[in-house]
């Protein structure tokens, strides 16, 4: 439990040293562009995690119900709008249950670096979800499930990922309850096989929760240090290369940095595969970055 908690604080500490360089982005506008009538192509992975921006339903107008924001989302027929309807009806899920959500608010931070940019909702933003968020049905709450799963498959940032911390059709206890249903593991295959393949493509998000988890090891991730330490080391070349070698993710993540030690103990061999793998990764990441 005491190593569990330590790499958690040291994840949290990462967490806030790296949000300071995220920008807050401008939520989609109500209107959605028209459909474009050819085929999709399938978007290239970013190599810096950059994820797909969240509704913001609190900027969003009050006179634009629910259901008419998320079909013309939809209407698109892009993953990005889809992971996009995603957010909008996860927001709602969780006021719905709690009440209140977490809010991403750069001012507290850039004012004070110190405290992490989140912070709970304002009664004018408890007010403005609960006209908004009761207009969600079940039907409208269960399609989520299907715009991420979508949104996965086309690889947008931060989607597998997502996809794992929801859990198979949005019941992560499904792991450990039900491990031998034909569904939920045909489920847990194609969750880590999409958190691999993003991982593999230079995808910091997926990346940093693989070498999360790959350290203690969870219901969908083995514990698998060797993965854990290549992970670190692809984190921290991806960084070097677009932060700085002297940033602090790229030190961190460096191959003395205590975000890569706590991989514990691996034999030599262990570590050049690794290495040589990170490099492969780093490698992939750059040559998206400039294509």
């Amino acid at each position: 439990m005491i190593k569990e908690r330590y790499v958690w604080g040291l994840v949290a500490a990462v967490l806030v040293m790296g949000i300071a360089g995220w920008s807050v982005v401008n939520p989609v506008a109500p209107e959605a562009p028209a459909p474009k009538t050819e085929p999709q192509a399938r978007p290239i992975p970013a190599a810096v995690a950059q994820p797909v921006p969240r509704q913001h339903i609190g900027q969003l107008p009050d006179d634009v119900p629910l259901a008419a924001q998320v079909e013309r989302l939809i209407a698109t027929h892009r993953p990005e709008q889809a992971y996009q309807a995603y957010w909008l009806l996860a927001d709602c899920e969780s006021f719905n249950h709690d009440h209140d959500r977490m809010i991403f608010d750069a001012t507290d931070f850039e004012q004070n670096r110190s405290v992490i940019p989140f912070r709970g909702m304002t009664d004018s933003e408890k007010k403005h979800d609960e006209k908004l968020c009761n207009g969600m049905t079940e039907r409208m709450r269960l399609a989520r499930f299907d715009y991420l799963a979508a949104a996965a498959k086309a690889g947008i940032i931060g989607a597998a990922v997502q996809v794992a911390k929801e859990g198979p059709f949005g019941d992560r206890t499904a792991l450990t309850t039900r491990p031998d249903d034909p569904l939920v593991r045909e489920w847990k295959t194609t969750a880590r096989e999409q958190l691999q393949q993003q991982a593999e493509s230079g995808d910091l998000l997926a990346l940093n929760y693989l070498w999360m988890t790959a350290l203690t090891g969870d219901a969908l991730i083995d514990k698998d240090p060797a993965l854990a330490y290549r992970y670190a080391l692809a984190q921290g070349l991806i960084y070097s290369e677009t932060t700085g070698p002297t940033s602090v993710e790229a030190s961190v993540f460096a191959p003395d940095g205590p975000m890569t030690k706590v991989a514990g103990d691996l034999s030599d061999d262990q570590r050049t595969t690794a290495q040589a793998a990170a490099r492969h990764i780093a490698a992939i990441a750059r040559e998206r970055r400039h294509h």
